[in-house]
């Protein structure tokens, strides 16, 4: 059973109350990754930390480097998400009329773009791996449900759903270029 097929069945009225589910709710045939994996993007030595790249023959597998916030951007005086924004964790942003930033999607065709009027919220908090309390499922569950009803609803169909924008500060995209850029020189 996936996704298509449980759509199917309640469509057409099926007398089912539960759903037993196995490996298709953790992988999907269609899309067995979200577009990303768990590289090393920085190393950290006294306290210093420097950013790393992974470079590879495909351009959609360039890993964004550095230690990084992502923001969510909203239409002003809303809850209503249309984009989200990868920073450098020491880049802060704030509410904006303007800001020029750079789509992640390295296919991209019209890859600088010009954000306007928006409000920016950081989504990452940082942990104590040193406290012991645990946070309760229901509270992660909780949050991570709050986060997805924030994004447009035409995002979240199963049929051809749109694209929600990701994109990259200039900065990060900057640093990015110039780490491949010198693996390239290195490589000549």
């Amino acid at each position: 059973m996936d996704e298509h097929i449980i759509t199917s069945l309640l469509h057409e009225g099926a007398p089912i109350d539960n759903f037993g589910i196995g490996e298709k709710l953790i992988t999907s045939a269609s899309a067995p990754v979200l577009s990303g994996v768990y590289k090393l993007a920085a190393t950290e030595s006294n306290g210093q930390s420097t950013p790393k790249i992974k470079v590879n023959a495909s351009r959609e597998k360039l890993t964004i480097p550095g230690d990084k916030q992502v923001y969510r951007l909203y239409e002003p005086g809303t809850q209503r998400a249309f984009a989200d924004l990868i920073a450098l964790a020491t880049e802060t942003i704030v509410d904006a009329t303007s800001l020029t930033v750079v789509n992640s999607d390295p296919l991209s065709v019209d890859r600088q773009q010009r954000l306007t009027h928006f409000e920016a919220r950081p989504l990452l908090a940082p942990v104590d791996l040193s406290n012991t309390t645990s946070i309760p499922v229901t509270t992660i569950q909780a949050t991570t449900q709050a986060k997805l009803a924030e994004l447009p609803r035409t995002t979240q169909r199963l049929v051809n759903p749109d694209l929600y924008p990701v994109y990259m500060t200039t900065t990060l995209s900057q640093l990015q270029t110039s780490l491949l850029n010198k693996m390239t020189i290195l490589a000549d």
